[in-house]
């Protein structure tokens, strides 16, 4: 049965993320960015960005419900499954392969068939015209989240740069140029399809997954030289799956909204009214004070995460003070500056400590950026009381909203990321955040004073 909303879509994705973990399953890499694809879509519809709204959800439930199928016939071994995705599924299980190619091997069949499918479906004979301009904005969505998915993966893939030598061109092009390819190809068939009875529409599809899966396997062995590249890769990617599955479905909200975000630049009145100075120079301004608390969710996943041994014995004594001593208090002083940068610079002298003993003592420097809502945060970092063993200095964003009342941080801490969520109470008198990852997660509740 198809779902019945985009709701229901997510719902469906998210439950497939969690078989994934439980089987540890490379099945959840595409139904990560199939999640974060249907998620952007859901947040447009509604804004003026689709022609017809209700047409495109049709859309997007009629092209999930071709990838709910094929799931169910992997996870019930059903040897009826079409070619191509037999050509993915096949691969799941080999270790051999990095994440973008999982990545890739998803995509192939469901852009290259399933959307072509979908829109033929929802769409029929002469009515496929109509639906051009909806089809190309979905595409377009798909094209501009790529470059998101590739920053997180470097965490995973520390040497998938080396795509470039594949590409002769940035590691992007490897996939925008199979996109570009799917995308034309994917309309092509839509057109072809519509007029045709579905008995006719069938036959295409068969025949058309035989190509598609010839694609596949070119993806799994592109050749000598480019398998070789591959290989070096792949020796220092992070095996974890449960560990890339989070990272590929982490942050997506805050790093969709930086994408969004960029190229728009305010004027200096409307920057005035903007989310992020409206947050930093009215609403945190001056002194805060509260508590901190701080615990590792999952030890052994945190011993098993690729961050240096400095770190996870920090992060030790960190989870296992807190869990001793409770709650730490937090003191921190936010200085707006107006004038300094391109849209304005806020500092920020924050301190953790349990009476005299210091925990963590960061000097932060939040530079707005000109479109309003994003900002870069520099941070000077130490640990403890004995600060020269533990200090470090990170650089990462965040995207303020909601007025004001909302922020998301992507913030890179220890070795490892952690996503930030930060919201202000209706009296602007106390934040409330939560910092969390797969393996530990951070809570602050912070008082104006």
């Amino acid at each position: 049965m198809n779902p019945a909303s985009i709701d229901e879509v997510i719902e469906k994705l998210e439950s497939i993320l969690q078989w994934s973990k439980e089987h540890s399953s490379r099945v959840g890499y595409f139904a990560s960015l199939y999640l974060r694809v249907t998620q952007t879509i859901k947040s447009k519809l509604g804004t003026g960005y689709f022609d017809d709204d209700k047409r495109l959800e049709e859309l997007d439930i009629h092209f999930a419900a071709r990838y709910f199928k094929v799931v169910e016939q992997f996870q019930n071994n059903d040897p009826a499954m079409p070619k191509a995705w037999a050509v993915a599924f096949n691969a799941i299980s080999d270790h051999e392969l990095i994440i973008v190619q999982h990545l890739l091997l998803g995509m192939n069949p469901h852009i290259n068939i399933d959307l072509g499918a979908a829109a033929a479906e929802i769409a029929p004979g002469a009515a496929i015209h109509d639906l051009h301009d909806d089809f190309q904005k979905v595409n377009t969505i798909l094209a501009s989240i790529i470059p998101t998915v590739l920053k997180e993966l470097s965490e995973l893939s520390p040497l998938l740069y080396l795509l470039e030598d594949i590409a002769k061109k940035e590691e992007e092009a490897i996939i925008n140029f199979s996109m570009k390819i799917a995308r034309d190809f994917a309309w092509k068939l839509a057109t072809e399809l519509a007029p045709l009875t579905i008995q006719d529409q069938q036959v295409v599809i068969e025949q058309k997954n035989v190509d598609i899966a010839k694609v596949g396997e070119k993806i799994i062995d592109p050749g000598f030289l480019a398998s070789s590249v591959l290989k070096v890769i792949n020796s220092v990617e992070v095996k974890d799956v449960d560990q890339s599955i989070d990272t590929l479905n982490a942050g997506n909200e805050l790093l969709e909204l930086i994408e969004q975000e960029q190229g728009i630049i305010l004027s200096p009145e409307a920057l005035k009214n903007a989310p992020n100075q409206i947050y930093y120079f009215r609403i945190a301004k001056g002194e805060w004070t509260g508590n901190f608390n701080f615990k590792i969710k999952s030890w052994s996943k945190m011993l098993r995460a690729s961050i240096s041994i400095k770190n996870k014995i920090l992060l030790t004594m960190m989870g296992l003070f807190q869990k001793i001593v409770g709650d730490a208090a937090i003191k921190s002083i936010i200085t707006p500056l107006p004038n300094e940068g391109k849209a304005g610079v806020a500092k920020n002298d924050f301190r953790i400590h349990k009476g005299w003993f210091t925990l963590f003592i960061s000097k932060e420097d939040y530079l707005l950026s000109p479109n309003g809502k994003g900002v870069i945060v520099d941070a000077h970092v130490r640990f403890g009381p004995f600060s020269f063993l533990f200090r470090e200095h990170d650089v990462y964003p965040a995207v303020i909203y909601a007025n004001g009342l909302k922020a998301l941080y992507h913030i890179d801490l220890l070795g490892t990321q952690f996503v930030g969520d930060y919201t202000v109470r209706s009296d602007q008198k106390q934040v409330h955040s939560v910092l969390e990852n797969d393996w530990a997660k951070a809570v602050e509740i912070l008082n104006k004073q």
